[in-house]
């Protein structure tokens, strides 16, 4: 997307032979400070930074996105201009759990290791000396129908008791808000610290697996409730901050995100 709209893009990654072949990339491994020197051999506009842990531990995420990152923005303000930064943070670090609106302003004391994680990465990007901005990603989806699919196909589905809202973002519209805000950065020079990124319905858990399984043709009398999912909370992101900077989704609900899928399959 960055390319079609005319920018030179580099990927870095560990192992760039997953990259477009279209893409030239840089090796790097951002736990190992001595692979980033790399990074110095470029005059970045902007840096996007999407990480993803090796496991769900406490242990792989403060060595991915904290020390990691930190490795990064070390590198970064090596540089003689410091390059624009956006990093793909998640709506893990809002506490709340009773299914209360969140927004940019709402206090952020997480409980999980995850987002306590995120918070930190967050405030390491407060401290960096140019420029940054943290998207707060809820569930992302669009690769496939994905997990909640399968569990309706396993015939389980999520309880109606505990209410349970959820959030979620079709990966396409991840990559079209990184390319927006570049874009945005580039007219205008300034950005909010963060952003929430997610469509604009949250909804109850529930209500979104009895629709998949009907249009999977599923009987939901012949479904099983199961445990309700711990991650993700219960919460409702409120994403108009995001909007407010002119960013259209392409997927504002589950329906159109989900139906698109479907037609695919």
């Amino acid at each position: 997307r960055l390319q079609a709209c005319g920018y030179d893009v580099v990927g870095a990654r560990r192992s760039i032979d997953k990259l477009p072949a279209d893409l030239p990339g840089i090796a790097i491994d951002i736990t190992r400070p001595a692979t980033l020197a790399a990074l110095t051999q470029h005059n970045w506009h902007a840096v996007i930074i999407t990480l993803t842990a090796d496991n769900f531990t406490h242990e792989a995420y403060q060595a991915t996105y904290v020390d990691g990152l930190k490795n990064v923005l070390t590198c970064l303000k090596c540089l003689e201009n410091n390059p624009l930064v956006l990093f793909a943070s998640s709506t893990s670090i809002y506490h709340q759990n009773d299914g209360s609106v969140v927004d940019e302003g709402s206090e952020t004391q997480p409980t999980s290791f995850s987002g306590q994680a995120m918070l930190r990465a967050e405030q390491l990007l407060a401290d960096y000396p140019a420029e940054s901005c943290a998207l707060r990603f809820g569930g992302i989806y669009g690769r496939g129908l994905g997990r909640l699919a399968e569990r309706l196909t396993e015939g389980y589905i999520c309880p109606r008791e505990p209410v349970l809202y959820s959030n979620r973002i079709h990966f396409e519209d991840c990559s079209r808000a990184f390319v927006h805000l570049v874009d945005l950065y580039q007219r205008e020079g300034a950005l909010a610290p963060n952003y929430l990124a997610v469509d604009s319905q949250p909804t109850l858990l529930r209500e979104v697996m009895e629709w998949l399984a009907v249009k999977q043709g599923l009987k939901i009398e012949d479904l099983h409730d199961s445990e309700a999912p711990v991650r993700g909370g219960n919460k409702q992101c409120n994403n108009t901050a995001l909007l407010n900077t002119g960013f259209e989704l392409q997927y504002p609900d589950y329906r159109s995100g989900f139906t698109a899928l479907l037609n695919k399959a």
